[in-house]
């Protein structure tokens, strides 16, 4: 849903549907923080609105350009208390910051997303009538992945070469979507339905990469990697050591936090954080390994 959110802003110079007009995309999950960062993310707060507050800030609807658009992933997971107040937005195009009276103008466009039958939550008191007749003037229902394998030949292959320039880079998806291939046919065979859909077969590209079951064309760092796989797969790691490494592992493949930052689907800023120097170092220094061509470590 967040990839297809980001082609709808329309350029009017161009006459096209655009990814990013203006540079305008600002995509929050409510599922994912607790409320009250919900509502200082979306709305903005003024100092001392809350405990951490400590200074004035300005939230993705007042950032948020002409013609931008603020994607709600999730809008099934929003509370009632700012169903009541996303609503207000929708109906007068203004809002105030958390912790202030000044009334604010929104200037983009908002678009929603969900996997649950909001009908079915609405009858039953979980989300509001009068925001979901705001929400759904257009509609989009996109098909899960089984729908569009049995709807078309050769789709599930043209998904996995996709998805592997952009797990492995363009230099190494084909080596990477041929192994993909086989293993998928080898252990799980056209029949099966993927229930996670595009999600799941991403994951599935990453794992045969990671596990060691994929081997680029070239020799790099090959033992560190397969070394550092075994520690991630054993399941003796906590969530933050094992995203550390995961980090770690694609950066020293890639040599830029941004590529890393792609690839794995986090802010450039948090794979930074946790690109672990000590271990990156180990990896780099691996006696008999061709090295990688560095990108610049942007």
């Amino acid at each position: 849903a967040i990839g297809l959110a980001r082609y709808i802003p329309f350029d009017p110079e161009k006459q096209a549907f655009v990814e990013n007009f203006a540079g305008s995309f600002y995509a929050l999950n409510p599922s994912a923080l607790s409320p009250t960062l919900i509502e200082s993310e979306l709305f903005g707060h003024r100092r001392g609105a809350f405990t951490g507050a400590v200074q004035d800030r300005a939230g993705w609807l007042e950032v948020c350009r002409p013609l931008g658009t603020v994607f709600l992933d999730e809008i099934g997971e929003l509370e009632p208390a700012l169903q009541v107040k996303l609503l207000r937005v929708l109906q007068t195009r203004t809002f105030q910051r958390l912790g202030d009276t000044r009334d604010r103008r929104f200037h983009g466009k908002i678009i929603a997303a969900t996997n649950r039958a909001l009908p079915s939550e609405m009858a039953s008191g979980r989300f509001r009538q009068d925001l979901y007749y705001r929400l759904c003037s257009d509609i989009i229902v996109t098909p899960s992945l089984a729908e569009q394998l049995d709807a078309e030949a050769g789709e599930r292959q043209a998904l996995v070469r996709f998805l592997a320039r952009r797990v492995a880079g363009d230099g190494e998806a084909a080596s990477l979507a041929e192994e993909t291939e086989r293993w998928i046919d080898g252990h799980l065979g056209d029949g099966y339905r993927w229930p996670g859909n595009v999600r799941e077969l991403e994951q599935c590209v990453r794992n045969v990469m990671i596990r060691g079951e994929y081997r680029p064309p070239h020799a790099t760092r090959v033992s560190g990697r397969q070394r550092v796989a075994e520690e991630m797969l054993a399941g003796a790691l906590n969530a933050d050591e094992l995203l550390r490494r995961y980090c770690t592992l694609v950066y020293a493949e890639t040599g830029s936090y941004q590529e890393t930052a792609r690839r794995l689907d986090l802010d450039r800023r948090t794979v930074k954080d946790k690109v672990d120097p000590e271990l990156l170092s180990r990896l780099e220094s691996e006696p008999g390994l061709e090295k990688m061509p560095r990108r610049s470590r942007a």
